[in-house]
């Protein structure tokens, strides 16, 4: 006799439209920190790691709108039952649902061409009782011209003493046999801020530097701030912009030196 089981009920109830599993068999564990480097670039930890982010930063007043990057750790919690044979447990990955969630009380106007939930391409498969890492688009460039246009014009707001924190709520979408599977949601805080990363230079002769003071490019002699290699405008700080007008309307990040030009 077939056990019967909320997930057979779930599946007979809605044998017509098709079958989803949705549970603790497939889990998003942490936000994994990428190793970076000049000559190795980005590299994702596949396992996981006592280091983790547990609140990520988005800066929208850099030269350009950037993405904002999340590195999900994903679990398979099954338990394998084949041997040397076709394993039924395989979970394949297709893809991550993302949902941001603005603070209580903020109004954003989401739109089809950038909207507040929608799902990003990350294919992998998992075996029983194995993780992998994933590099996913958390918020599109469209997403932080939104985001900036926000702050710009007061509706969030821009100090760097307060933090804005938006909610990005993350689950993995696959297929488990014949099945859908999606993950238990994964909450990420992330704070969105106006040139945060662009401040706390160590160094004493750059003292006078710091968002908004951009020096001239011109001026720029040496830049050894260059923030996150794996993506500027996220989590890790800090990076030095330069001018390359008088009026540093035009910025680059991280700013080149230019002296003596």
């Amino acid at each position: 006799m077939m056990k019967v089981t909320p997930l057979t009920i779930a599946c007979t109830a809605l044998l017509f439209a098709g079958c989803v599993d949705a549970g603790t068999a497939l889990t998003i564990v942490q936000n994994q920190i990428p190793a970076s480097s000049d000559t190795t670039g980005c590299t994702i930890p596949a396992a996981r790691t006592e280091l983790h982010l547990g609140l990520g930063t988005f800066d929208v007043a850099l030269d350009q709108s950037y993405p904002y990057f999340m590195f999900p750790l994903v679990n398979n919690g099954l338990h394998p039952l084949a041997a040397g044979s076709i394993e039924p447990n395989i979970i394949t990955i297709n893809s991550f649902q993302i949902k941001i969630e603005p603070p209580p009380t903020i109004g954003v106007d989401w739109s089809d061409a950038c909207p507040a939930q929608f799902d990003f391409p990350s294919p992998m498969m998992l075996q029983p009782g194995e993780q992998g890492s994933a590099l996913v688009e958390a918020l599109r460039p469209c997403h932080a011209d939104l985001l900036r246009t926000l702050m710009q014009q007061g509706k969030l707001s821009s100090s760097l003493s307060e933090h804005v924190i938006f909610r990005l709520i993350v689950r993995a979408k696959g297929r488990h046999g014949g099945t859908e599977i999606l993950s238990d949601a994964f909450e990420f805080p992330l704070r969105v801020c106006f040139g945060c990363l662009q401040t706390g230079f160590p160094d004493p002769a750059y003292a006078d530097f710091g968002f908004p003071k951009i020096p001239p490019c011109n001026r720029l002699a040496a830049n050894p701030y260059h923030g996150n290699l794996c993506n500027p405008a996220q989590d890790s700080g800090p990076i030095l912009c330069c001018a390359r007008d008088p009026e540093a309307k035009q910025i680059e990040c991280p700013g080149v030196p230019r002296a003596g030009l």
